[in-house]
């Protein structure tokens, strides 16, 4: 009898300490999990969901239905009944959770353009994932003009993501892009519904890297070895279709980036905004990274190939940093300089994005 005591008190206690835990990180320090995963686009977010980003500055952002950081529907269409509308597609720099939705670029380059932008940024995309996303908005947003926010690592990030071009037989045409986001299905049917409910769950998952990005094993879908990857499927029954990681195929990569802004371009007037990263030396010196030049340069070419607008975002960021002297990225709560924009970025941003925004609507 006193041992069943004794463990229904530690029971209790337990309970007590979970519940607590639970209630502090969802105060203080991070939601649940608020994402879902997307066979094309991987991990996005639900619609109509908090989320308390505390990494990087501190910032509460409520989700509109769409799962946009971006006002509610209602409001968006309201707006477009007044004003032209552009939707603004991005990474993590374009989503801003972290900062207050009126303060990040998207928002202050609405109010100083006076025109209805839309963030449509999404953590964790790039160049290839932005027709599915476009695809998905167009209907409910309808807009009249798309910019496309470009970041340091977008090259990168594309080499790493799962799709297969997609050739007419006999030519080096492409025509059409697959893209797939692998994930052990198992393994996340039975973690997604623990973490939508667990502050305390999706700590542990993000601590054991099996949440942000997706599930990444040493082996696709490992530990499963009967699983075939979306990827290999695709090879395996179109013959015509090259893989990006074919090492006969270096330059697929940039084909992939062309056909997918080109598809874009094809649809609706578009526009893109590179914004470069920066490194803070001494006497107040900033200079753009070796990375970063290098993609704004890839892009230079397929922007000049495509006939797209490309602006560069420098000019504004570097008077922002001469006139201020705070850097545009990173938070006293982590490392000033890197990391995300912080409000002097988003500022320094939000000039470009504005003007760009003006032009595009003002085109013929």
């Amino acid at each position: 009898m006193r041992r069943s005591l004794l463990f229904l008190r530690l029971a209790v206690i337990l309970l007590f300490l979970l519940a607590g835990t639970e209630l502090f990180l969802r105060q203080w320090v991070l939601t649940p999990s608020r994402q879902t995963f997307d066979p094309q686009l991987g991990f996005t977010y639900l619609g109509d969901r908090d989320i308390l980003h505390t990494n990087e500055g501190r910032a509460r952002i409520r989700l509109n239905s769409l799962g946009l950081n971006a006002a509610p529907l209602p409001e968006i269409r309201a707006a477009a009944e007044r004003l032209p509308t552009v939707l603004v597609l991005g990474d993590s720099y374009t989503e801003a959770l972290q900062v207050a939705r009126d303060r990040n670029f998207v928002s202050l380059a609405a109010q100083a353009a006076e025109l209805n932008l839309v963030n449509a940024g999404r953590s964790g995309l790039g160049p290839l994932h932005y027709p599915a996303l476009f695809t998905r908005l167009r209907d409910t947003i309808a807009p009249d003009a798309l910019i496309i926010c470009l970041t340091q690592g977008d090259i990168a990030d594309a080499r790493q993501t799962p799709y297969t071009l997609v050739r007419r037989e006999g030519h080096n045409t492409i025509s059409a892009l697959n893209l797939s986001a692998t994930a052990n299905n198992r393994l996340r049917s039975f973690i997604e519904p623990l973490i939508h409910h667990s502050a305390l769950a999706t700590l542990m998952m993000r601590r054991s890297a099996l949440v942000i990005g997706g599930w990444r094993w040493p082996w696709d879908d490992w530990p499963f070895p009967n699983a075939v990857t979306a990827q290999n499927r695709g090879a395996a029954q179109n013959p015509g279709t090259a893989s990006h990681t074919d090492p006969q195929n270096p330059d697929d990569v940039y084909s992939a980036i062309i056909f997918q802004l080109a598809a874009l371009r094809s649809e609706i007037p578009t526009a893109l905004l590179y914004i470069p990263t920066f490194r803070y030396a001494a006497g107040g010196v900033i200079l753009e990274t070796a990375q970063s030049r290098r993609d704004w340069h890839i892009f230079e070419a397929i922007a000049a190939e495509l006939s797209l607008p490309l602006v560069h975002a420098g000019d504004a960021m570097r008077a922002d940093y001469a006139r201020d002297h705070m850097p545009l990225t990173g938070f006293r709560n982590s490392t000033l300089g890197h990391g995300h924009l912080n409000e002097n970025g988003h500022r320094a941003v939000a000039e470009t994005l504005a003007a760009v925004a003006r032009k595009l609507i003002a085109r013929p």
